[in-house]
C-alpha cells in the first residue's frame, strides 16, 4: 500500500518537475524574439521614398494665346470634372471663367463704335473740304477767263494798261494751277484719313474676333484618351481644382498621365547620390498596398542638386522605371525603393536588431544551449536592415533581437 501511493506520488511531481523545468529555461532563454544567422548574398542598397509619375504625360492647358491676346490677369477655373474620371478625346475636362474676356471684348466694342463714327465723319468732313476746294477752282477758273478777256480787250490801251491784264492773267493763272495741286493734295489726305480710320476699325474687329474665339476655348476639352489627373498648384501648395486659377506664364489645368509606363521620381541625398548611376536594379514597394512588390532600373539620375521644401542639404532627382506595371498604380502614389548599389556573395548576414554595443565593443545575445552568451563580433557592410558579421558568429548560431533583461550585465565574451 505505502510503495503505491510513493509511485503515485512520483508520477504525480516528476511531470510537473519536467514541465517547470522547461518553463523556466524558456523564459530565461527564448523569451526574446530570436533569428537565424544566415549565410547568403549580401545587398548593398540605399532606401529612400519616392512618388509613381506617368513616364509620358499630356497636359490640359488654358489656351496658349493668353499672352498675344494681352491676357496676363490670373484666370479663375469655374468647374472641373472629376480628378479619376476616365475621359475620351474630346470630352469636357475643364471651364475657364471668362469675365476678363468678355471685359475686354466689350472695351473694343466701344472702341469699334467710336471708329466707325470717325470713318462716318471723317467722310462727312472730307466731302466738305473737297467740294469747298472744287467751288474755289471753279471760281478761280471763271476769274481766269474774265482775265483773258480783259487783256483781249485792253489792245487799243496803252502799254502799261496791256502789261497790267497780262500780269493779272498770268497770276489767275497760277492760283488756278496752285488749287488744283492742293486739291490734289486734299484728295490724298483725306483718303489717307479715311485709310487710317478703316484700318483701325479692320484691327479692332480682328482683335474681337480673337477674343470671340479665344472665349469658346475657355471650355476646355480632353486632347486624347486617358486617366484625369489634378496637378499640383506650387503657389497655393495645393491641387488646381474648381476655385483655383491658371496664369499666362503657367497654363496648366490638369494632365492625362500615360499608365502604360511608369517611373519613381525619388530625390536621393547628396551623400548618397554618388553611389546611384544608371540600370542599377530596384526593388519597391507601395505604402497603399504593403503585400505589393515591384522591380525597376534607375532610368536618369540629375547632374544638379536642388533644395526641396522643409530640407536643409541638396538632394538629386532619380528617376526609376517600372519593369511592370499593374492596374493599381496610380499617378501620386508612395513608393519605398531600395536601389541596388552592390551584391556581396557568401557572407553571414544578421538583423541590424541583433547588434548592440558597449562603448566600441559590438556583440550580440548569442544563445548557447540552454543558455545566453553575450558574444563580441565584428561586423562589415550594413544597409537599413542587416549587417555582415566577419568574425564572431557562424552559420545557424541564434541571436537574440531585443535584450534580455537578465544577460545584460553579463560580460562580453571578446574575440581572439
Amino acid at each position: 500500500m505505502f510503495k503505491n501511493r510513493r509511485w503515485l506520488w512520483l508520477a504525480l511531481v516528476i511531470p510537473i518537475a519536467i514541465i517547470l523545468y522547461f518553463f523556466l529555461v524558456n523564459k530565461t532563454t527564448d523569451s526574446s524574439i530570436s533569428a537565424k544567422v544566415r549565410k547568403g548574398s549580401f545587398r548593398d542598397v540605399v532606401n529612400n521614398s519616392g512618388e509613381l509619375q506617368a513616364e509620358n504625360t499630356v497636359y490640359i492647358s488654358a489656351p496658349a494665346d493668353l499672352q498675344s491676346n494681352q491676357i496676363y490677369e490670373e484666370i479663375k477655373i469655374q468647374d472641373m470634372a472629376a480628378e479619376g474620371s476616365h475621359v475620351k478625346q474630346g470630352e469636357y475636362i475643364a471651364t475657364l471663367d471668362p469675365a476678363i474676356v468678355n471685359k475686354k471684348i466689350g472695351d473694343m466694342q466701344l472702341a469699334l463704335e467710336k471708329g466707325n463714327s470717325t470713318i462716318v465723319q471723317t467722310s462727312l468732313d472730307t466731302a466738305l473740304t473737297l467740294r469747298d476746294a472744287r467751288d474755289q477752282m471753279a471760281n478761280l477758273q471763271f476769274q481766269m477767263e474774265q482775265k483773258k478777256l480783259a487783256l483781249d480787250l485792253s489792245k487799243y490801251e496803252p502799254p502799261a494798261t496791256i502789261r497790267q491784264a497780262e500780269i493779272d492773267l498770268e497770276k489767275s493763272q497760277r492760283d488756278l494751277v496752285q488749287m488744283k495741286e492742293n486739291y490734289k493734295i486734299k484728295q490724298q489726305q483725306a483718303a489717307s484719313k479715311i485709310y487710317a480710320a478703316n484700318r483701325d476699325v479692320e484691327v479692332l474687329h480682328t482683335a474681337i474676333g480673337k477674343l470671340e474665339d479665344l472665349r469658346n476655348r475657355f471650355v476646355i476639352k480632353a486632347p486624347t484618351n486617358g486617366l484625369l489627373v489634378y496637378i499640383n498648384d506650387w503657389a497655393s501648395g495645393g491641387k488646381k481644382k474648381s476655385g483655383s486659377v491658371v496664369r499666362s506664364w503657367d497654363p496648366r489645368v490638369a494632365m492625362l498621365p500615360d499608365l502604360s509606363s511608369m517611373l519613381s521620381k525619388v530625390f536621393i541625398n547628396e551623400v548618397d547620390i554618388s553611389k546611384i548611376h544608371k540600370d542599377q536594379k530596384v526593388t519597391m514597394g507601395l505604402d497603399a498596398f504593403p503585400e505589393v512588390k515591384m522591380e525597376g532600373v534607375v532610368k536618369t539620375v540629375a547632374n544638379i542638386g536642388e533644395t526641396r521644401p522643409g530640407a536643409t542639404a541638396k538632394v538629386f532627382e532619380v528617376n526609376i522605371k517600372l519593369n511592370k506595371v499593374d492596374s493599381i498604380l496610380k499617378p501620386g502614389m508612395t513608393t519605398s525603393n531600395n536601389i541596388l548599389i552592390n551584391e556581396i556573395p557568401n557572407k553571414l548576414i544578421i538583423p541590424l536588431e541583433a547588434v548592440f554595443a558597449e562603448g566600441k565593443t559590438s556583440f550580440v545575445y548569442l544563445k548557447k544551449g540552454n543558455g545566453i552568451d553575450k558574444q563580441e563580433v565584428k561586423l562589415g557592410k550594413s544597409n537599413d536592415e542587416e549587417v555582415i558579421v566577419e568574425k564572431g558568429l557562424a552559420e545557424g548560431d541564434v541571436v537574440y533581437l531585443s535584450l534580455p533583461e537578465k544577460e545584460k550585465d553579463r560580460k562580453i565574451t571578446m574575440l581572439k
